[in-house]
């Protein structure tokens, strides 16, 4: 019964937290609504340099910081006989093909113009 009886005097002391974690709360809450990440998880992933979150544990992942992805790769579309074959990587073959649409390599000097005083 004592245990009961003392119990509201152990929550008395918690009120005085209210007014120091109020801005941090607004911090957080202005932080997950615009970058999707709270300020602790900003501040781990500035300093290690990768993808970190509390929401990746919430997901079930292993990880607090995931790796960085590997980007995607683009399709290669090549002229064959009668069509166009994309691939998702360079096209096999020897040499390599020119992808579809692509401008020929610009040589790195302008021609020089002829020169009219010779004439």
């Amino acid at each position: 019964m004592r245990p009961l009886l003392l119990l509201p005097m152990l929550i008395l002391p918690l009120a005085g937290c209210d007014a120091f974690w109020g801005p941090f709360a607004a911090a957080n809450v202005a932080s997950l609504t615009t970058t999707g990440r709270a300020v602790p998880d900003l501040f781990v992933s500035a300093v290690t340099g990768k993808d970190c979150s509390i929401a990746h544990l919430d997901a079930g992942e292993k990880r607090y910081c995931r790796r960085d992805p590997l980007p995607p790769v683009e399709a290669v579309c090549t002229r064959s006989l009668g069509s166009v074959d994309c691939w998702n990587g360079p096209p096999p073959g020897m040499p390599p093909q020119r992808p579809l649409g692509d401008a020929p390599p610009v040589p790195a000097q302008p021609p020089e113009p002829w020169p009219l005083q010779s004439l």
